[in-house]
């Protein structure tokens, strides 16, 4: 297993096969909030990310937005959608907040999947926790300064997977092969 290749990668988190994890026993979507369903120093959730999350629900899936940031700022994105649970100051990529809430659930990891653009917290934290993968296009190309660090890491990563014929980035986006 390799802890930073995610099982499976969509363009936007629009474009997620809902019906098909349903059809996997996926009964919570963990979806990263930070340039997974929102843009860098959005102030609420977006119509199109309300949308998504309502048709998450409306699949039998329960989405558990999460983010490393702090609450505060979860709720100021996120004010417009009180109904969505929301797990804040992860630590990502440490798995212990998806697998306390797991526990909560009285559900097992192959019941999960988090959705994420970013490999070295959403991927490996997901992966950690022992949760289907989704590796997302990121909404914005501004983000905050200390991810270019983490994309430069990246950058690194993708470079190896596409030697290896494990991903593919020719049109703009990484697909999983």
């Amino acid at each position: 297993m390799t802890l930073l290749l995610p099982e499976q990668s969509v363009r936007s988190f629009d474009d997620v096969d809902l019906k098909a994890l349903k059809k996997k026993g996926i009964k919570v979507l963990f979806v990263d909030i930070d340039n997974t369903i929102s843009a860098y120093g959005d102030t609420a959730c977006s119509k199109r990310a309300a949308s998504f999350l309502i048709r998450v629900k409306s699949e039998g899936i329960e989405p558990v937005l999460l983010t490393n940031n702090t609450k505060k700022h979860a709720d100021r994105v996120l004010r417009n959608r009180p109904d969505v649970k929301m797990l804040t100051f992860c630590l990502k990529p440490l798995p212990f907040a998806l697998r306390r809430y797991l526990a909560y659930r009285k559900l097992k990891p192959h019941q999960a999947a988090a959705l994420g653009d970013q490999l070295f917290t959403d991927m490996l934290g997901g992966k950690l926790a022992g949760v289907h993968t989704i590796l997302c296009g990121k909404v914005s190309k501004e983000e905050r300064k200390d991810t270019a660090v983490m994309r430069f890491m990246e950058n690194i990563v993708y470079t190896r997977y596409e030697r290896q014929g494990k991903i593919d980035r020719r049109d703009g986006y990484v697909r999983i092969l």
